[in-house]
């Protein structure tokens, strides 16, 4: 008996009585709505004793009857002043004096039979997700105004007290995007987005930073980043530059000088790498995102993956958008912080190209997700496009060829000629982004653009890549 969002109930009487607990029961069950009762106020709006009295004793009649938190709230509805019971839906079906009451299409019925077996076995009915479960502890008031303004696009002076339409209209975008319940309760993404402490909400919303060395087991220090996901992913990254992977360099006018370590990844991509963790992470599990920093590597664990048919070729290869959280990725893609397409793992790989650092490794696990970033071999790159087999003393999690790669081989074997080391380079490169033109591919590659030209010439040859469209605006496409 789901009921979906645009459904869930109001129901209206004009004072608090004892079958009003039946009507509160009915609604929880139904999937939690509102009680809308009169309200007595003066022309001031000043509470007068009597509604007072009612406000404060509501609550806790509901909570000894059925066990059940519900917030009372003065509102205005259809310009007069109303008390508003906001109701949350029944973790599990609840009763009063032994019935079960279940409120549908403004009636309040006692259900028994196949509609009561059907609340009792709630694995009949579809489970719902995560996303969306409502955290029934916290309200608008509790979200961060400022993250919630530049989500719906309103202003951040707007005081949601007394600009009760201006609230209204907010409430409403946030439950169409999904991160608000009908019945005015953050859900689980709107908590992670837009609350200053998800962890409080979300058991392990956070990302803990750890510093091993040359070794695994304890580390020797670590940090833990709390916040907004949004935050959450930006002080990590500012916490690993500026404390795991900076050296203090010198002494200018008694301050410390730092630079960064040698064969540091680019901050873009690490950037990307700890926003996708975070994203796309299992947050049933209630495990931290894990980032543990060696001397030689960086690496980047969340308990969430692809899906099971896909393999690290597939992962590195062009994917649609897979994301296991899409309420929460089409959140982030409506902030603009991600664009939806499946193009993050290729952002990756093209920032650590184009700044000439080593290319990231991936290792998917049944239900784990890591990318690590080595951080002191200078021949990383050449070696992850050259040769499949992993280089001593580096843990790559990519233990298979991208798929692009091993295709081209056996295109060219089967033709008896082989590719050229700088082939492979300009084939991985235009995978990633068929947009790359040739002085750009040559820049990053440090190699001339003919000899990009000439790799262009011989991968067509092959059938591997066509051009797609004219030479100034087209796009090159891996076949």
């Amino acid at each position: 008996m789901a009921t979906t969002e645009s459904s869930l109930p109001i129901a209206r009487r004009s004072v608090w009585r004892d079958d009003c607990l039946e009507l509160v029961c009915g609604i929880a069950n139904a999937g939690g709505g509102r009680l809308i009762l009169d309200a007595d106020v003066d022309s001031r709006g000043v509470v007068k004793r009597k509604t007072n009295r009612v406000m404060r004793s509501i609550p806790g009649a509901i909570s000894q009857a059925l066990d059940l938190t519900c917030a009372i709230e003065l509102v205005l509805d259809g310009g007069r002043f109303c008390l508003e019971v906001v109701i949350p839906p029944a973790s599990e079906p609840i009763s009063y004096r032994g019935a079960f009451y279940f409120y549908q299409d403004g009636t309040n019925r006692i259900l028994d039979g196949d509609a009561l077996d059907r609340l009792l076995q709630p694995e009949l009915e579809p489970d719902i997700k995560w996303e969306t479960r409502p955290v029934v502890q916290a309200s608008l008031d509790d979200l961060n105004l400022n993250l919630v303004a530049r989500f719906t696009g309103t202003s951040r002076d707007t005081d949601l007290v007394t600009a009760l339409d201006e609230a209204s209209a907010i409430e409403e975008d946030l439950r169409h995007a999904g991160l608000m319940t009908g019945v005015g309760t953050p859900t689980n993404v709107g908590i992670l987005l837009l609350h200053d402490r998800p962890h409080q909400y979300i058991p392990g919303a956070t990302v803990r930073i750890g510093f091993f060395g040359g070794r695994g087991g304890t580390p020797i220090f670590e940090d833990e980043i709390y916040g907004s996901l949004i935050e959450q992913v930006h002080a990590t990254v500012e916490t690993l530059y500026d404390k795991y992977l900076s050296d203090v360099t010198g002494q200018e006018d008694g301050i410390s000088t730092y630079s960064l370590r040698p064969g540091t990844p680019p901050r873009d991509a690490v950037h990307e790498a700890v926003l996708n963790a975070l994203a796309h992470k299992n947050y049933d599990s209630g495990t931290p995102v894990q980032v543990s920093v060696f001397t030689d590597r960086i690496c980047i664990d969340n308990v969430g993956r692809p899906p099971r048919t896909w393999t690290v070729s597939a992962l590195l290869g062009r994917h649609t958008s897979r994301p296991n959280n899409p309420t929460l990725v089409a959140a982030l893609r409506r902030l603009g912080i991600i664009d939806g397409w499946g193009n993050g793992i290729g952002s990756m790989r093209l920032l650590c190209m184009e700044a000439g650092a080593a290319e990231p490794s991936f290792e998917l696990r049944d239900d784990e997700t890591m990318v690590c970033f080595p951080l002191d071999t200078d021949s990383m790159l050449t070696s992850s496009i050259a040769n499949p087999h992993p280089i001593a003393n580096h843990p790559p999690a990519r233990t298979e060829l991208p798929e692009v790669q091993a295709t081209a081989r056996a295109v060219a074997l089967q033709q008896d000629t082989s590719l050229t080391l700088n082939d492979e380079k300009v084939l991985a490169m235009i995978d990633i982004d068929g947009r790359l033109t040739a002085p750009r591919i040559a820049k990053n590659l440090n190699i001339s653009e003919s000899t990009v030209r000439r790799s262009f010439r011989r991968l067509r040859e092959l059938g591997l890549v066509e051009r797609v469209g004219s030479d100034k605006s087209g796009f090159w496409q891996v076949k």
